[in-house]
C-alpha cells in the first residue's frame, strides 16, 4: 500500500468524522429547540407523553419516509442543476447530495435554511473538487422551481377560496394551474430573467452584483432542455405535495376536528411564511401561524 494510499484514506476518515460531527452537532441543536419550546410552552411531561401514545406508530412511519423523500428529492434537483451548470459537469454521488442536504435541514432549525443549505452542500462538494461558487450558485438556483411551485399553489388556493370550490374542484384546479405553469415554464424563467435584469438597475451596487448572477443563471437555464424543466418543476410539485401531506397529515391526527380542506389551501401561505430568508427554520413564526389557522376553525387557543 502506497503512501499515497493511505493519505487518501486518512482524508475521508477525516471527512467522515467531520459529517458525523455535524449531524450529531445540529441534531443535538434541533433537539435543544424542541426541550425549550416544551419548557416555554407549560406542557407538562404527562401531557406530551399522553400526545405521543395517541397517535399510532405506523403514522410515524410514514412521517419519517415521507420527510426522507423530501429531502431526497430536493438532493436529486441538486445533482440535476450541477449537470447543467456547465453543461454535462461534475455531479456529487447522490448520498453526498443527501448529505449536504440533511446538514442544511438540521441546521436550518436554528438558522435561515435558504442561506446555510447552500453553505453545508459546498462544505461537503469540496472533496469532490466542486467549486464553493458553483456549489453556492446551484443549491440557490436549486429552489428557483420550489418559488414558482409555491407561487403557483399559492394562486390554485386563492381561486379555490374566492370561487368557493369543494375538495374535489380544488384538487382539479391546482392540477390544472400546475399543467399550465409547466407548460409556461420556460417563458416564466425568461420573464424572470428581464425582471431580475431590470431590478439590477435599481438596486444598490452590491445588490446588483448579486442580482446580475442570478441573471445570467436565469438566461442560461432559459435555454433548457423542456426535459430539465419537466424534471426540476416535476419534482418541485412531488415535494409541495408531500409536505402538505406531512403537515396537514400531522396536525388531522393531533387534531382531528381539525378541517383538512383549509388547511391544505392555507398552506402556501404558510410555506411562504416559513420560507422568509431572514426567519430560522420558521422557529415560533410555524407554531403560530398554525395556531392562527385553528383558531380560526374554532379550536380554543390554548388546545391549538
Amino acid at each position: 500500500m502506497t503512501s499515497e494510499t493511505i493519505s487518501a484514506g486518512d482524508g475521508r476518515s477525516v471527512a467522515s468524522g467531520r459529517k458525523l460531527f455535524l449531524y450529531l452537532f445540529w441534531t443535538g441543536v434541533g433537539l435543544a429547540i424542541v426541550v425549550a419550546l416544551f419548557v416555554f410552552s407549560g406542557l407538562s411531561v404527562a401531557d406530551l407523553g399522553a400526545i405521543v401514545v395517541a397517535i399510532p406508530l405506523w403514522f410515524y412511519a410514514v412521517m419519517a419516509c415521507l420527510q426522507v423523500a423530501i429531502l431526497m428529492m430536493a438532493s436529486v434537483k441538486w445533482q440535476i442543476v450541477l449537470g447543467q451548470f456547465p453543461v454535462g459537469g461534475k455531479v456529487l454521488p447522490l448520498g453526498d447530495a443527501l448529505a449536504g442536504t440533511t446538514l442544511g435541514a438540521l441546521a436550518g432549525h436554528v438558522l435561515p435554511i435558504q442561506v446555510v443549505t447552500p453553505m453545508t452542500r459546498a462544505w461537503v462538494a469540496r472533496p469532490h473538487q466542486i467549486s464553493t461558487a458553483r456549489a453556492v450558485g446551484t443549491s440557490v438556483f436549486e429552489q428557483v422551481p420550489e418559488v414558482v411551485v409555491l407561487l403557483a399553489m399559492g394562486l390554485a388556493s386563492t381561486l379555490v377560496l374566492v370561487a368557493q370550490l369543494g375538495p374535489l374542484e380544488s384538487g382539479i384546479a391546482a392540477l390544472a394551474v400546475g399543467l399550465i405553469v409547466i407548460s409556461l415554464i420556460a417563458p416564466i424563467f425568461r420573464l424572470l430573467c428581464h425582471f431580475s435584469n431590470w431590478a439590477s438597475g435599481h438596486l444598490p451596487e452590491m445588490v446588483a452584483n448579486v442580482t446580475a448572477i442570478i441573471v445570467r443563471a436565469l438566461d442560461q437555464a432559459a435555454s433548457f432542455p423542456k426535459r430539465v424543466f419537466f424534471q426540476l418543476l416535476g419534482f418541485s410539485f412531488l415535494r409541495y405535495i408531500s409536505m402538505v401531506v406531512l403537515n396537514v397529515g400531522a396536525i388531522s391526527v393531533l387534531v382531528p376536528d381539525a378541517d383538512v380542506h383549509s388547511l391544505a389551501l392555507v398552506y402556501p401561505l404558510v410555506l411562504l411564511i416559513i420560507s422568509l430568508p431572514f426567519i430560522p427554520g420558521g422557529l415560533g413564526v410555524l407554531e403560530v401561524t398554525w395556531t392562527g389557522v385553528l383558531v380560526g376553525q374554532g379550536l380554543g387557543a390554548v388546545e391549538a
